[in-house]
Order: structure tokens, then sequence, then C-alpha cells
């Protein structure tokens, strides 16, 4: 008996090693299956919403192992080569053997998480990928009005809500400037950022163009615009309170006027309003910037009735506002006239003439000169020079008197005899 169970153990031995070998060719082949190599760390994928993402998965030696894809919600993708999920973005992409990729094309902020290939050998390996989703930033523009019109002294709030991942940045701007925020940081400064903008007791000057750009890394930036239109009542401002000006001539009167919206500015002589169609009167108005206008009056051939005062007048829905100057006549007054100076010219007298003492030199010709010689006595009066000119030609040791010389002489001559 006992014999006979240690046959039966043998041949039960040799059973399973016939079931385990078999013989081809006078060779022996292994029948156990070859194990798949597959890469089980975990990778991370990120893309950009509206790209297209790839999810990789290399086996080696699959065999007749069947590889699956689950995406984060469990969901069956596919099977080998078959696609089970009712995706059209999603398909199962081969560019080599060992390659079991799926695409998912125009990827959505849904679509992120944590996706699985796996392969269902004993035990079953997996390999993890995680989808990150990056979405541009966005503004959400329906339920917040982009348009104000407040008056001075009023506050206006600003919002610019915004969505993207990861959450992007709210920076604000004026006239494309960067709004600066010092009071948190007296040392210094920095930008001003949040989704909500506040204007505190705003005035005038904080009108004009605002906006919010919307920043996470992710091209475009988002943007929003709002439009601030301040509102205050006229204010008039003349540039002189008093100016003269003569009869016959003319003037301009300039007034200047600060009102949103623009008001509505006019002239008046004494309380009267001026005939503006005759042509004695010319008025301009002319744009000095946002809020300010500048109305000038020219008045032409100014006469008596145009003297007086001259009141400036602006209105709008807010209030109203007005300044007074005064228009006086100024007289020119003209001074007496230079009398008019003249000279006599010199004239000969009973006065002797100056005596002319020749020259003693016989030296070619020279140019004489003349001695002024007082005349003694108490009665007589004292001799005078005169601009008489002589030609003396003293080659030979004698004075040869040219024609002028004797003409000279001449005249000298008559005023001798006159005085004697």
């Amino acid at each position: 008996m006992k014999t006979l169970v240690l046959i039966l153990l043998r041949f039960a031995t040799y059973s399973n090693t016939l079931n385990a070998v078999s013989i081809v060719g006078g060779e022996s082949m292994d029948r156990a299956p070859i194990q798949p190599i597959f890469d089980t760390s975990t990778e991370n994928v990120t893309a950009i919403a509206g790209e297209t993402a790839e999810l990789r998965c290399t086996v080696e030696n699959k065999g007749s192992y069947n590889l699956i894809w689950l995406n984060p919600r469990k969901t069956l993708i596919s099977k080998d080569d078959s696609r089970f999920i009712d995706d059209s973005r999603i398909s199962v992409e081969r560019p080599n053997i060992r390659y079991w990729n799926i695409m998912v094309r125009e990827v959505r902020y849904n679509d992120s998480g944590e996706y699985m290939c796996q392969i269902n050998t004993k035990p079953v390996l997996i390999k993890r990928i995680i989808l990150n989703i990056k979405v541009a930033p966005e503004i959400i523009e329906d339920w917040k009005p982009t348009k104000f019109e407040v008056q001075e002294g009023k506050m206006v709030e600003l919002v610019c809500n915004a969505t993207g991942v990861p959450m992007p940045v709210v920076t604000w701007y004026r006239e494309a400037n960067l709004i600066r925020d010092y009071s948190e940081q007296p040392e210094g400064e920095r930008t001003l950022q949040g989704e909500t903008l506040r204007l505190h007791n705003i005035t005038r000057f904080c009108d004009g163009t605002y906006e919010c750009n919307a920043e996470n890394g992710v091209p475009p930036i988002a943007t929003k615009i709002f439009k601030i239109t301040v509102q205050f009542p006229p204010e008039v401002r003349l540039t002189v309170r008093r100016l003269g000006q003569a009869i016959g001539r003319e003037t301009l009167l300039e007034c200047k006027v600060a009102a949103s919206p623009h008001a509505t500015i006019q002239w008046t002589h004494n309380g009267t309003t001026l005939p503006l169609h005759l042509f004695k009167y010319v008025t301009n108005l002319y744009n000095d910037g946002v809020h300010e206008k500048t109305l000038t009056l020219n008045i032409i051939d100014i006469q008596q009735e145009d003297f007086g005062q001259y009141t400036c007048h602006a209105s709008n829905g807010l209030g109203q506002d007005s300044e007074t100057m005064l228009l006086y006549e100024y007289n020119i007054v003209t001074g007496p006239r230079r009398p008019q100076v003249t000279t006599t010219p010199w004239r000969p007298s009973g006065r002797p003439p100056p005596r002319i003492r020749p020259p003693s030199t016989n030296q070619g010709i020279i140019t004489p000169s003349y001695y002024e010689k007082k005349q003694g006595g108490r009665n007589q009066q004292p001799s005078y020079g005169g601009s008489v000119y002589y030609n003396y030609n003293t080659a030979n040791g004698t004075v040869k008197l040219t024609t002028v010389s004797i003409l000279n002489i001449a005249v000298l001559l008559y005023h001798v005899m006159r005085a004697l």
C-alpha cells in the first residue's frame, strides 16, 4: 500500500512536468507568460484651456494583456485601441508600438484631474497622470455698469470681478497710468490692486477713463474700461475787474467758465442782454480744457453809452454763477509841442579879422596856420579866429599867391575897409 502511494506521487509530478515543457524539434520551450514592462511612476501634465493635452502610457511585452484608460471620474475612456467614452475630443494615439497615449483636444477646466492607465496583470499595474488645466483670465461684465455720472463730493465704486486658473491679480490704471497707493506705506508706494476700487469725496480732477487689468500668466490679459464724469455747477472767473478805453476805439472782454455739464454763457451790459446781431458786438467761444471755456466780447467803436458794468452769466442744471467788471472812459493826454531850435550861420560883423602870420619856411607847399590875437585896451574887442585857408609856394624864396589866395586877400581887405 505504501509503495502504491509513492508510485502515484511520482506519476503526478511527471504529468506536471509534461504540461510545463514541450519538445519541439528536439528542444524544450518554456510556456510560462512573459510579464510586461510597465512604467508606474506618477506624472504631471499642464495644458492651457483650449489647447491639446497629450497623456502618455508606454508598455513593452504587452502580449495578450488588456490596457485601459480611466478619466478622473473613473469612467472608462478606452480599452486597447477602442474608445468607449462618448467624447469626440478624446482619441487613442499610437505613434509607436510601445505607446498607448490618449489625446484630449480643446481641453476645458473640468478635464483636469487624475487619469489612470492600467494593465490587467496580477497585481494590476497602474500609471497615474495628473492633468492640470490653466485658464486665461476673464472679467464678468454683465451685472455692473461701466459709465458713471456723479456730482463732486460723492463716492464711486468700480468693480472688476475676474476669474481664471490660477486666480488672476487685478491692477488698476487711470488714463493708461498706474494708480499708486500711498495709504498703507507712507515711506514708499505700491500699485493699487484688488477687484474693487473706491473713490471717496470725488472731485472734478478725478474724472476720466479708468481701466482694470486681470493677469495670471496665461495670455491674453483681460481688460475692463470705466468712464467717470464728475458734475459740478458753473464757476465764473474774469481776467480783469476794471478796464479803460478811449472813445472811438475797440476793446476785448474775457470771461472764463468751468462747469460740468457745459454751461450756457452770456454777457449783459448794465443788466441788459447785448444785441449780438449788431456788428458792434462780436463774441467768440474757446475750449480751454475738459471743463473750462472762455467767452470773449469784442466791442467795436466804443461810444459814451458803451461804458458801464458788463456781467458774465453762466448756468447749467446744477446751478449758476456770474461776475461783473467795469469798462470806463480813458482819456488820452497829449503833452505840449517841443520848440524848434534853429542855428544862425556866421556872418561877418564889425569886429576885425584875425591876423595871419605867413610861414617862414621855404620848403614846398604847406598848409598855413592862423593865430588869434587879442587887442589891448578897454574899448577894443578881442579878435576871433576863422577857418581861412592859404596856399604858399616858396620855391624861389618869394611868396606866390594862387587864385584862391588872391580871392581870400580881397575879402579880408573888404572887411578892413568897412571897419575903418
